[in-house]
């Protein structure tokens, strides 16, 4: 067998004092219909003990690389303390580069940045799609018009390519939705946004043992004292994948059954996505579920 090298799909990443934290970044489409807004906020940190200014960023690039966009903004932060800037510059056209229309998956360019005395110190290339995700009486809808998923449950191969491959023939298929165990490598969802597939993205939380039994603590799932664990794997995959384009919902679980931890975990997680649909497998009929769908 060939040997695993120390530290594969390890790395260590470090910021300076001054530096972002975190960021929420959609390309969606303004009230009107008309053009699209870029809703970013971008999350800075000052890890010094007195009070610091930040420059912070952004540029937007179209699909055929041309900017669209720019601001540049200088914040002073407190102390060991987090601020947040943000910004919603209208972005026109927009309606020519929708993502996941018939298919295409044009990506829009987004380089967030921060500065120190004019010297770059910091840059963030991302990249996102044209759309937005809402649930509407019932159902999953993209730009105001019904989504019919076709869903198959599917894992990431050991690599990208091999990947890439296989995400290909499932959208051959018919497939439209990808809808895995577990969260999934980073360059997974990245796939996703360039292949125009949709995601719904599961925690990692797969107890099958019991899963019908309703009394409290007969399933993991209605054991309080497991609610923290739920809520942490919860949190975990949420955080990693929001800012993805495919992403259309979160599943809690696979077929875990239902309980305390369950309601818990779904409503944190409405609580911080009140757009996209939250899903729990497992729900029969209780409240805890945005929609009745199996994988």
């Amino acid at each position: 067998p060939t040997p695993v090298k120390p530290f594969t799909n390890s790395y260590l990443f470090a910021q300076e004092k001054r530096s972002i934290r975190d960021f929420n970044v959609a390309l969606i489409p303004d009230s009107t219909r008309k053009f699209g807004v870029l809703d970013l906020e971008v999350i800075v940190q000052n890890g010094y003990n007195y009070e610091e200014p930040i420059t912070v960023g952004f540029d937007i690039y179209a699909p055929n690389g041309k900017l669209l966009d720019f601001s540049v903004n200088d914040i002073t932060v407190p102390g060991r303390s987090l601020d947040t800037v943000r910004f919603s510059p209208y972005i026109y056209h927009t309606y020519e580069n929708s993502w996941g229309a018939k298919g295409a998956a044009p990506l829009y360019r987004v380089m967030l940045y921060t500065k120190r005395k004019g010297v770059f110190k910091e840059y963030i290339p991302l990249k996102v799609g044209f759309g937005k995700t809402e649930m509407k009486d019932g159902k999953i809808t993209r730009f105001d018009k019904p989504v019919t998923i076709v869903s198959e449950r599917y894992n990431a191969a050991a690599d990208a390519a091999a990947t890439c491959k296989e995400l290909l023939a499932l959208k051959k298929k018919g497939i439209n939705t990808i809808w895995p165990n577990a969260p999934q490598p980073y360059w997974f969802y990245n796939l996703c946004d360039e292949l125009g597939l949709f995601v719904i993205d599961q925690a990692n939380i797969n107890a099958p043992e019991k899963r019908d039994d309703r009394t409290a603590g007969g399933t993991p799932s209605n054991d309080p004292r497991l609610a923290d664990e739920y809520l942490e794997r919860v949190r975990n995959m949420y955080y990693r994948s929001r800012n993805h384009t495919c992403i259309i919902g979160f599943a809690l679980g696979g077929e875990s059954g239902n309980g305390y931890n369950m309601y818990k975990a779904y409503q944190w997680l409405k609580s911080v996505e009140p757009s996209r649909p939250v899903i729990c497998i497992d729900a029969d009929g209780e409240w805890d579920t945005d929609l009745e769908i199996v994988p």
